[in-house]
């Protein structure tokens, strides 16, 4: 069964009590944190890892307009990699006129809980100064 609450979460909590109730709130939220935490970081910042984080916005600036496709393919393969509660990830690009020096993208995704689904919908914007922010 999954829990609505990563590891960490689990481990930095004050609380020591468990609900037999599962909370879908709970594990928006906590996905949404675990989102935020992982699209700041980027690729080859981890010694433990390398293959942890996004590329780095810099390196796909040559590449425009294709940087956008290899961008959505990097957070994807990422997300799948790294947020095992997650899965059928399908990630848009919503252009935005009024802030051309960011990238803002729909994440779409499925959570299955027991014999439930629940689809979960988050909005990224990828800022010029290459900070992730996260809302769902």
């Amino acid at each position: 069964m999954i829990s609505e609450k990563s590891l960490f979460d689990r481990i930095n909590s004050d609380s020591a009590s468990y609900s037999l109730h599962f909370d879908y709130a709970n594990l928006h939220y906590s996905i949404l944190n675990s989102l935020q935490n992982m699209l700041n970081v980027r690729k080859g910042s981890l010694v433990s890892r390398d293959d942890n984080g996004i590329p780095d916005f810099s390196e796909f600036v040559s590449q425009f307009p294709d940087a956008i496709n290899k961008l959505k393919l990097a957070i994807r393969d990422f997300l799948h990699t790294f947020e095992p509660r997650i899965q059928s990830v399908q990630i848009t690009h919503e252009p935005d006129t009024d802030k051309p020096l960011e990238l803002k993208f729909s994440i779409v995704t499925k959570v299955f809980v027991d014999d439930d689904i629940q689809n979960l919908s988050f909005e990224t914007v990828l800022t010029s100064s290459g900070q992730a922010i996260v809302r769902g």
